[in-house]
């Protein structure tokens, strides 16, 4: 393995990382890499020791991933803090941001607070997410990462990167050590493997639940509207629903982006990787491929898709969504409070999660992919070792979980400034919305509830569709684990099965193109991913029967 230079940094984009300077600490074991037995080593993870300070009204199963379900916030939040965590210094860090770059310290009253709170003034550099990749690797590149900053766990030579530039974390929150840190110890325990590197514990994990899981979203109010009320109960009786619901001269279609995802969980195909006969199969060999890629095409010349669906951005296909310009929509769980947000239909808004059906009508064939609960990691400068305590304190307390004082400042602010409160629910106001985005909940976070500020129906709603969707969830074996290949390739040669999906979808090729693609991801590296994968399970001690 090479040791990467600033060239293939640069070159490599969000997915660099790795500099010559941020390797001078990292033994090369000849070879300029760390063995994949090491890198994919165990550790003993944090003990999980639930906050118990708040009690859910729709309590969540840990056992499949449903979230706590909350329809008010608390009329008296607890205080679940003293003092405040930071040391007097200024602590600064490196976090992307999909939301508006907020106003600086300097006129952002919220901020002001935030380090008032803080007792370190937090000095948060907040690059755009589309900028994020360039912005991280010539951080990386040129050796002058903050004390605390955000990791992609796609990136390539992980371990190596980690191991040379982060502080190992093991010795403070492995096992019953974590109690110290109990905002970080009320986190899932599943939820910290992409933390675990080399044997250690090297960073604190960002938590999303089973919020990144994709489902099918359906404008109840509307549906309604028309007498329908009833899920479709196949592929064939939904694609007749949408045909129903279509309608061209009133600007109105089914959907706004082709759910070829929700046809193969129809299907049954596996999320990501699935262990058979003592192997891994990537899902792109699923049998079923092509009769999704077929169903989805009929859905296209069905004319039910906007007519803009392929020139689409994502705001556009929530738009849509939110004005009933399309009755169905294929999102995240975490975009539910979004859409009450930004739906512009008026008072009787309603959606509803709809139950992935069996492609040929059995229930059971369904599958829902749960997606990884981690959305990346926050690390700790290697250097940092003697403020360790102070910056895991505050990382702590940017993990308050709801229902506590502390959640509902960080993430609206201070009443009659920030926020309105209607009932005993927090309401942003026009500067709450500026100010409060400043993108620490991308340095970590609490489990995230299932609420929706002053509006509990639409928080049972959103609740019961979780718990019908994690029912039949599935989730990839293979998560958490490194491939070196992957890495280095994943994204490219996946991004050409993506290319010739998008292809196939728009008639510039045959359904039949799609096995030869297959066979060139695999040789192009697909295999040799497969090869690490399977090796790293069993450097895991984990088994494969």
């Amino acid at each position: 393995m090479p040791a990467p230079t600033r060239r293939t940094i640069l070159g490599a984009g969000l997915g660099a990382g790795l500099g010559a300077a941020a390797l001078a600490g990292c033994s090369n074991e000849g070879r300029g890499g760390i063995p994949a037995t090491f890198a994919n080593a165990p550790v003993e993870l944090p003990a999980h020791l639930p906050f118990e300070g708040v009690t859910p009204d729709l309590p969540g199963d840990p056992a499949t991933g449903l979230m706590d379900g909350f329809l008010a916030y608390p009329e008296s939040p607890v205080a679940a803090s003293t003092g405040v965590p930071g040391d007097g210094k200024e602590v600064v860090s490196l976090v992307r941001t999909d939301s508006p770059v907020p106003p600086d310290v300097t006129r952002n009253r919220f901020w002001q607070e935030l380090n008032a709170r803080l007792g370190s003034d937090l000095r948060i550099n907040i690059v755009p997410g589309p900028d994020w990749g360039q912005k991280f690797a010539t951080t990386v590149a040129g050796g002058v990462l903050p004390e605390i900053f955000f990791v992609d766990g796609g990136m390539p030579q992980l371990p190596q990167f980690i191991e040379a530039s982060a502080l190992d974390l093991t010795p403070h929150l492995s096992g019953q050590a974590v109690a110290d840190y109990p905002f970080l110890a009320n986190i899932p325990t599943e939820t910290w493997g992409p933390a675990a590197l080399n044997g250690k514990i090297m960073g604190v994990p960002i938590p999303r639940g089973v919020m990144s899981t994709s489902v099918l979203y359906a404008r109840e109010d509307l549906l309604e509207s028309k007498g329908i009320t009833e899920d479709p109960t196949s592929f064939d009786e939904f694609l007749a629903l949408c045909q129903e619901v279509t309608a061209p001269s009133e600007n109105t279609w089914a959907m706004g982006s082709v759910p070829l995802d929700l046809i193969r969980q129809m299907l049954g195909i596996p999320n990501g990787w699935v262990e058979k006969d003592g192997a891994l199969t990537r899902s792109f060999e699923a049998d079923e491929q092509q009769e999704a890629l077929e169903a989805a095409r009929r859905m296209v010349e069905a004319g039910v898709l906007n007519p803009d669906t392929f020139a689409a951005q994502g705001n556009d296909v929530k738009n849509w969504f939110g004005s009933g310009r399309s009755l169905f929509t294929w999102d995240t769980f975490s975009a539910w409070p979004q859409f009450h947000r930004e739906q512009t239909s008026g008072d009787d808004f309603a959606m509803r999660v709809v139950r992935t059906p069996g492609y040929d009508g059995d229930a059971s064939q369904a599958v829902s992919w749960l997606a990884n609960p981690t959305f990346g990691i926050s690390a700790i400068r290697k250097d940092a070792g003697d403020r360790v305590q102070a910056l895991l304190g505050m990382l702590n307390w940017l993990a308050a979980p709801f229902g506590t004082e502390e959640y509902l400042f960080r993430l609206y602010g201070t009443a009659g400034e920030q926020h309105e409160l209607q009932g005993t629910d927090p309401v942003l106001t026009d500067r709450g919305r500026s100010e409060t985005p400043l993108g620490f909940r991308y340095l970590t976070d609490s489990p995230w509830p299932i609420y929706v500020p002053g509006h509990p129906e639409s928080t049972r709603s959103w609740y019961e569709g979780q718990k019908s969707t994690v029912s039949y969830g599935v989730t990839d074996p293979a998560r958490g684990l490194y491939s070196e290949t992957s890495s280095q390739v994943g994204g490219a040669i996946t991004g050409r099965i993506d290319d010739l999906t998008g292809d196939i979808l728009q008639g510039r090729q045959g359904v039949d193109a799609w096995a030869g693609g297959v066979a060139t991801w695999k040789d192009a590296g697909g295999d040799k991913i497969r090869d690490e994968l399977e090796q790293a399970l069993a450097d895991r001690g984990d088994s494969l029967s």
